[in-house]
């Protein structure tokens, strides 16, 4: 998105110094509205156009909760209208991990998929152990050098300790201009400066088990999960995994893995103020 006379960098730091802030989530729409109209009209068409699509993912929900919210937030999408979003934001600090829907089991493997710091599998490592349940195996990708400096100062935090790899995740192995250093905004850009290696999970695993996924890599979300697609069938993990980075994976996400494991059942959460941290789990 391009903003006209505020600039996008000012808009980024400020959505997500507000992430958690309804007051801060109204300013931001507020000024979205006035300056990005062409956007929303055209986030408005892109839906329209897909309806059936939008109609086939919101009957995919396995409960009303999870329906509700996937329609508002589409919703608000395309209105920047509070009305759609306030009713389903949850705390922040539960993403990838809602307790009512996440219930450790003895012998976790947890692949944390756009790692940063290590902070999702440390906040898994504790539910797991708050549930009376073992330390789970963790293994970390994270590719921005700059994140897996500091995800290495985290590892003495780990009861086991992880299996980190500092590369990402795709369809295929490949070596991807990446745009790193600005923390959870790192991520795959034609124009970035470093370079990285990137593979498939299903290669990486090579037919080891996994038993909870989260992936959230600033939009090669659908990528990973194509990568992924054996070890999703064979294993039948659990899945948290970012929705929100486009219109098109709001859509594609819940479409292709039903696809490939129509067994899941689909609940969707939503951790922020705006637009971002829309969670689709399967289970």
């Amino acid at each position: 998105m391009t903003l006209k006379v505020v600039p996008y960098k000012l808009y980024v730091w400020f959505s997500a110094g507000t992430s958690d802030s309804k007051l801060g989530g109204a300013l931001v729409d507020a000024v979205y509205r006035l300056f990005a109209k062409d956007k929303l009209r055209a986030v408005r068409a892109f839906y329209e156009a897909n309806a059936a699509r939008v109609e086939h993912a919101a009957s995919l929900m396995a409960d009303e909760k999870s329906r509700a919210a996937y329609l508002d937030l589409i919703r608000y999408r395309c209105t920047r209208e509070r009305r759609y979003i306030n009713p389903h934001m949850e705390k922040k600090r539960t993403a990838y991990l809602d307790k009512a829907l996440v219930i450790p089991g003895p012998d976790e493997v947890f692949a944390d998929v756009g790692g940063l710091q290590g902070l999702s599998s440390l906040r898994f490592q504790a539910l797991c152990l708050a549930a009376g349940q073992p330390a789970p195996q963790c293994l970390i990708f994270e590719p921005d050098p700059f994140n897996f400096t500091r995800l290495e100062k985290s590892i003495p935090k780990f009861i086991k300790k992880p299996v980190c790899f500092q590369m990402g995740l795709g369809r295929q192995r490949a070596q991807l201009s990446f745009r790193g250093g600005v923390f959870s905004f790192s991520g795959i850009n034609p124009a970035g400066k470093i370079q990285i290696e990137v593979d498939a999970l299903d290669s990486v695993l090579d037919g080891r088990p996994v038993s909870y996924i989260k992936i959230d890599v600033e939009g090669a979300d659908l990528d990973v999960l194509i990568g992924a697609r054996k070890t999703i069938q064979k294993h039948r993990p659990r899945i948290a995994v970012s929705l929100y980075h486009s219109d098109e994976h709001m859509l594609a996400i819940p479409a292709y893995l039903h696809e490939i494991c129509p067994e899941y059942r689909f609940h969707v959460r939503h951790y922020c103020c705006n637009e971002g941290e829309t969670i689709l789990y399967c289970l």
